[in-house]
Parts: structure tokens; C-alpha cells; sequence
């Protein structure tokens, strides 16, 4: 849906999905000779300024101009309002490498902001947050909801732990492996969309350790584990304050590079849930930890 808005469509589905996730979000339009002052949205409560490019057809030379344009404008115009400038885009494949260059040399030129971007992968996230009503008036059509039905074989799981057998870090060391916590996905700030995927896995994970008992090495998932939970620290280095990101980048390490089937993809979900309720990868919160309600006791 994102990749295929371009222009002004592309800023009218960012302004709403915004409005939708943001309270204080402000769209900004052009006004007469003042234009918009370097942005096409800005967060007030997180202090953040969007500046959009969605065009038919992407031209190296106008992206630059757009991005320098923009915020050297702001810096100009607008520099106490914001701390943080997104350069918002609708390319799936990622940012160009022009602006992902430009990003760079401009924050090492500029410390007083953050210079970040933003593209269907960063929307789809940020969508994920929404309630039912919400992501209906996103979208701007009601979501039918079926009872969804979830098998997954010991067939579908099989070839993905041998995939992570073989493709392991041959050194990677053993840990101390904590206790299970129920509030474990709570701690580590999970969307509800991403704790719904564990969910619908987790009666499914016992085929992995069956897989397991049945095989005759028997430091083999602990070599595996070490393994995960090595590329957990590595992603969490690289996403520490996206743990959905997080998620799906271990989904993706136990796939590799394909484009599964939806059989496929559902035994990787079972696979990362099963490390994830082993406790090798994600955070464990302290025995006293409890999540806090929206009353703001523990509940």
C-alpha cells in the first residue's frame, strides 16, 4: 500500500497513519511565500520533523535537492521546534545510497539533531501499534476478522533447524540460561501484534525439542542456541529500540534469504518462539518486575 502512494497520496496516507499513531502530530501545508518551513509534518510531544518524498520516478539530483532543501530550512526556519529531522520515502528496496550518504555527512555536521529515515518497513511498524478501529480508518475500509487456522509439521520445522545447525558460529559461547518469565514480551516492550505471533506458536514448540531429544548429539541446540543468541546481541546492538525489528531479524535469521511460503514462515515463527521461551534471546526482567496497567499499578 505504501509503495504504491506516490506524491501527494503518499503524504496523505503518512498524515494519517501519523494522526492515527500521534496525539500532538501536526500535518504541515504550504502557505503562500513561506512555503513550509523545511517539513511536511511535525511531532510536537517528540519534538520531530517529517519532511516526505514519494515521487513517480525517482531522480538522484531532485532527492538531494529535497533533502538539503528541506533541512537546511528547518535549521533555518524552525530550528527550536525540533530535535529530530525524518526524511520520510516510499522506496521498498531502502533508502537510496545518495541520501543514506547525505544522512551521514549532515549528522556529523550537525550534533544539536537527529537526522534519521523513515520507509515502508519503519510505516508498517509504526501501523502495527494501531487498535482495529484505528487501522481501519488508515486504511479507510473495514478488515474482516476469520478464525485463522495455524498447523504446523515437524516437516516444516526440520530443514529450518538443520539450516541453523549448519550455518551457526562455530565459537559461539555457551550461557547461563535464566528461567522462563510470562512477562518477558512485556519487559522487552513487544507489540501486541508481535506478541500475537509467539502466541499462535508457542503450542507448536514442543515439536522443536522433541527435534532435539531425537537426535544424537547432544550439545546440538545448545550450539544452535549460543549461536541465536549471538545474533540477538548483534541485532539488538543494531535495534535496540525496535523490538519488533528485532523479532522479525531473527525470523529472517532462521529463514535466511527466501521468500517463504506461509507453511515456512509459520515454522519460523515456532522456531523463534521456542529460543525466545528457552530465554536465548530477548531480555529478562528482574524477578520483581511486573507490567504496570494503564492506571499505572503493576498488574
Amino acid at each position: 500500500m505504501v509503495e504504491d502512494s506516490t506524491g501527494n497520496e503518499f503524504e496523505k496516507l503518512f498524515h494519517r497513519l501519523m494522526e492515527l499513531s500521534h496525539p500532538s502530530y501536526m500535518p504541515i501545508r504550504t502557505h503562500g511565500n513561506i512555503g513550509d518551513l523545511g517539513g511536511d509534518g511535525l511531532c510536537a510531544r517528540c519534538r520531530t520533523l517529517y519532511a516526505c518524498y514519494a515521487p513517480d520516478t525517482l531522480r538522484v539530483s531532485e532527492v538531494r535537492d529535497k533533502f538539503l532543501g528541506d533541512l537546511a530550512s528547518a535549521m533555518t526556519q524552525r530550528p527550536e521546534q525540533f530535535d529530530a529531522f525524518v526524511f520520510v520515502h516510499n522506496d521498498q528496496r531502502g533508502i537510496h545510497p545518495v541520501v543514506s550518504g547525505l544522512i551521514a555527512q549532515q549528522q556529523q555536521a550537525l550534533t544539536s539533531i537527529t537526522l534519521e529515515q523513515m520507509g515502508p518497513r519503519k510505516l508498517w511498524y509504526e501501523a502495527l501499534e494501531l487498535n482495529l478501529g484505528k487501522m481501519e480508518a488508515l486504511l479507510q475500509e473495514s478488515i474482516p476478522i476469520h478464525e485463522v487456522r495455524y498447523g504446523v509439521g515437524m516437516a516444516d520445522i526440520e530443514p529450518l533447524l538443520l539450516h541453523l545447525a549448519e550455518t551457526r558460529p562455530q565459537h559461539a559461547p555457551a550461557e547461563e540460561i535464566p528461567l522462563p518469565t510470562p512477562f518477558k514480551a512485556d519487559y522487552n516492550g513487544l507489540s501486541i501484534r508481535a506478541q500475537q505471533v509467539l502466541q499462535r506458536a508457542r503450542p507448536y514448540i514442543y515439536q522443536v525439542g522433541q527435534y532435539y531429544q531425537g537426535i544424537i548429539s547432544h550439545t546440538e541446540q545448545d550450539e544452535v542456541a549460543a549461536g541465536f543468541a549471538a545474533y540477538y546481541r548483534q541485532m539488538r546492538k543494531e535495534y535496540g529500540d525496535q523490538p519488533d525489528e528485532i523479532l522479525w531479524q531473527m525470523q529472517r535469521y532462521v529463514l535466511g534469504q527466501e521468500h517463504p511460503r506461509w507453511e515456512r514462515a509459520d515454522a519460523a515463527d515456532v522456531v523463534v518462539t521456542f529460543f525466545f521461551e528457552q530465554c536465548d534471546i530477548f531480555e529478562i526482567p528482574p524477578l520483581d518486575w511486573r507490567p504496570v496497567t494503564s492506571g499505572g499499578e503493576p498488574g
